[in-house]
């Protein structure tokens, strides 16, 4: 049954994706854009339903990932059939299927993300939030599928018709009379009841703040993984066009197809506890990467406005600040690295502090006595056991 439903959800993600690329009118190059991301969502919640890990999480990213390939796909085969004028059928029903799925789809994350990581919302309160969330979710689909309301034909991503204004055409199965009036004042006011999707971060926090030993590293990994993707959205947002902000749209979508492998990692535990070495490493080398750019940019208007009356171009001044920059590596990474360490890993420094003062009295003693009490010391201050004693094999003469 589980790896049943795992090669359907792998097979319709993977098939919505291909015949995607059907319609590379309506996507262009985007396509590697906005649909590919979406696969890593069905295929790791396929992975953790085999593996049976995280309770209902393996489901729900599944259901998601699938839903959102078929809005897409929906979209596309819908413009192709009516604003472009292609001699597909059924386009009206693929524009009303992308109009409410998308809710489903929703409510899926959302759930998905109130329940992770060990498949139970972080309390009562939470709960009951949830499934008033989820009830929501099942009225809101029903009253835009059968609201008697226009439904948008959005124009395609790129080419020439992007910038075209969205048409509309009416539901298809719109409902009439008193019922069809409920099905409208509920349509209207699905953006009110869309606002529980905050449940989903508050109670990320909420279980961070609550959370101990394995719990706390599985939210270490979404955590970094959230803020590694919006660093890079931040970065192709704010970049101007050209090849800079090519390769920030792209790194901005790897980041985006990382947040449910990141889930997938958290919930089955695979090397949990190397996100604190990659979180050190990020903090160092951001740290390291910005200051020696600061220092470049720096230098060569520096040395160009110092060299301007004796050199005609700016090479002088590029190979001087390079020299310094290279030159100033090693010391401004370990000055960060003791920073870093410092500040968010203080166990680690002070043990690393306390070994390498050990390491200095060693050299100097030579009293067997005062060596055991150093030794069981320095035991106790790095790694903090309950009980710690020394035992010498006495040797015969």
């Amino acid at each position: 049954m589980r790896a049943a439903f795992a090669a359907l959800i792998c097979a319709i993600a993977i098939g919505s994706f291909v015949a995607d690329l059907w319609f590379l009118d309506f996507f262009g190059p985007l396509i590697v854009v906005v649909p590919l991301p979406l696969l890593p969502l069905a295929i790791v919640g396929a992975f953790l339903v085999v593996r049976r890990a995280g309770g209902p999480i393996g489901w729900l990213l599944g259901a998601a990932g699938v839903l959102l390939q078929l809005v897409l796909l929906s979209n596309a085969y819908g413009y192709t059939s009516l604003a472009a004028g292609a001699a597909l059928p059924g386009g009206e029903v693929a524009m009303w299927l992308g109009s409410f799925i998308w809710i489903a789809a929703l409510g899926f994350v959302v759930s998905a993300m109130v329940r992770f990581p060990d498949g139970r919302p972080p309390g009562r309160t939470f709960a009951i939030l949830l499934w008033a969330f989820v009830a929501f979710v099942v009225i809101g689909v029903v009253g835009v599928a059968l609201a008697a309301e226009p439904i948008i034909v959005p124009p395609p991503f790129v080419g020439p018709h992007a910038s075209d204004p969205s048409r509309s055409i009416p539901n298809p199965f719109a409902l009439h009379g008193p019922l069809g009036d409920l099905m409208l004042l509920v349509a209207s006011a699905i953006d009110t009841f869309l606002a529980l999707v905050l449940i989903a971060p508050v109670a990320l926090v909420v279980r961070f703040r609550r959370s101990r030993g394995i719990e706390r590293e599985q939210l270490k990994w979404l955590t970094y993984t959230a803020a590694i993707a919006f660093g890079l959205w931040l970065l192709a947002f704010v970049s101007p066009r050209g090849t800079i902000a090519n390769l920030a749209q792209a790194a901005s979508v790897v980041g985006i197809g990382l947040l449910p492998v990141a889930i997938g990692i958290a919930v089955t535990r695979y090397r949990l506890y190397d996100i604190d070495v990659l979180i050190r490493r990020t903090l160092i080398y951001a740290g390291v990467s910005a200051l020696l750019a600061a220092a470049y940019i720096g230098g060569v208007a520096l040395f160009q406005t110092i060299l301007a009356p004796f050199t005609a171009g700016s090479g002088v001044a590029v190979a001087i600040s390079t020299l310094a920059v290279v030159a100033l590596f090693q010391p401004v990474r370990r000055r960060i690295q003791s920073a870093v360490d410092h500040r968010f890993y203080r166990a680690k420094y002070d043990a690393e502090r306390t070994l390498d003062a050990f390491a200095a009295r060693l050299r100097e003693q030579i009293d067997l006595a005062s060596l055991e009490r150093e030794l069981v010391g320095v035991v106790n201050d790095t790694m903090q056991p309950v009980h710690a004693s020394l035992w010498l094999r006495k040797v015969a003469p």
